[in-house]
């Protein structure tokens, strides 16, 4: 029996001290982990590749969720975020220290990961180091899937754009969202931003809305779930876990419309508490059970309807 294929996140596992409107809570975060949470709620086969602090007292949670992982114990601090957000949930970095973030290398990631029939999600840092990491995978791969999601601030830095306008034609899926789309291009509309940014396979999230998925120049939106998530608790994640969701959905049925109603359907959710704390024991042996759940918290909260799950008839 063949063993289901290998989705793998590298990138950052922090501490993050979030201030929103519900108060302030220091809590465990970064977009490897809330992506690979995210993927684990309807997929099994998941690892990470990270490294963290000697400070960090959290390595058995990683080992327990993710066996077999590459959680690699280094000299410095762990990562740590500061993240303050405004009333609309606007974020605002105030303080970032990559420090065992740094750490990440590309002799991390294990050589019989990197094959033919497994996904690799690089999640977001310093975009001279993905550019490596994609480069030696394709050297040692060149079908392995290999998919990214960058953050706002990467994109401050002109030399960053111009990267990760080189990558998002070297990966299987660049993922962005709009205003992502728009800096990251520097075009005045959205639907200019799709036309000029080249990419195999494009998804451009468009928060509450959905998104766009982008195929062979094609672009197709995709409508979200509506009314799950009116005041959010936090939204820290919430994209990272939305792309964690797309390519676990993606590898359970080979459908982009019906992955893509997944990954907002647990984004929302995800934001119905602090940090990961309403995804982190979900587990769902098929897209049908999450369709259930969904309708179960339709009937407690009273603002779902069936036709608000888009994809389900295909």
């Amino acid at each position: 029996m063949s063993r289901s294929p290998l989705l793998v996140f590298v990138g950052h596992v922090s501490v993050d001290r979030v201030r929103n409107v519900w108060g302030e809570k220091v809590q465990l975060g970064g977009a490897a982990l809330y992506a690979a949470l995210g993927a684990k709620t309807i997929y099994d086969n998941v690892k990470i590749v990270t490294a963290v602090g000697r400070d960090f007292k959290h390595v058995t949670f990683l080992h327990s969720n993710f066996p077999g992982s590459i959680v690699k114990i280094v000299g410095m601090p762990t990562s740590r975020f500061t993240i303050n957000y405004s009333e609309a949930f606007k974020a605002k970095y105030v303080k970032v220290e990559i420090g065992a973030g740094a750490a990440i290398k590309v002799s991390d990631l294990p050589k019989p990961w990197v094959r033919e029939g497994n996904f690799i999600h690089l999640a977001p840092m310093r975009p001279p180091k993905v550019e490596k990491f994609i480069r030696q995978m394709r050297s040692a791969s060149p079908r392995v899937w290999i998919s990214m999601h960058t953050s706002p601030d990467y994109l401050e830095v002109s030399q960053y754009r111009r990267i990760l306008r080189r990558l998002a034609e070297m990966v299987d899926l660049f993922v962005v969202n709009d205003h992502e789309a728009l800096t990251l291009t520097g075009a005045g509309s959205l639907i200019h931003a799709i036309q000029v940014l080249k990419a195999k396979r494009l998804a451009v999230t468009l928060g509450q809305m959905g998104a766009i998925i982008v195929e062979n120049g094609k672009p197709q939106l995709i409508p979200a779930l509506s009314g799950l998530v009116p005041s959010p608790r936090d939204t820290t994640g919430a994209g990272d876990v939305w792309c964690g969701v797309l390519l676990a959905a993606y590898l359970q049925g080979g459908d982009w419309v019906r992955a893509v109603a997944s990954a907002c359907t647990l984004s929302a959710v995800k934001c119905l508490g602090w940090g990961f704390e309403k995804i982190v024991n979900l587990r769902f042996k098929s897209l049908d059970e999450l369709t259930i759940h969904v309708l179960r918290l339709r009937e407690s909260r009273g603002q779902l309807t069936l036709q608000d799950f888009v994809g389900r008839e295909n």
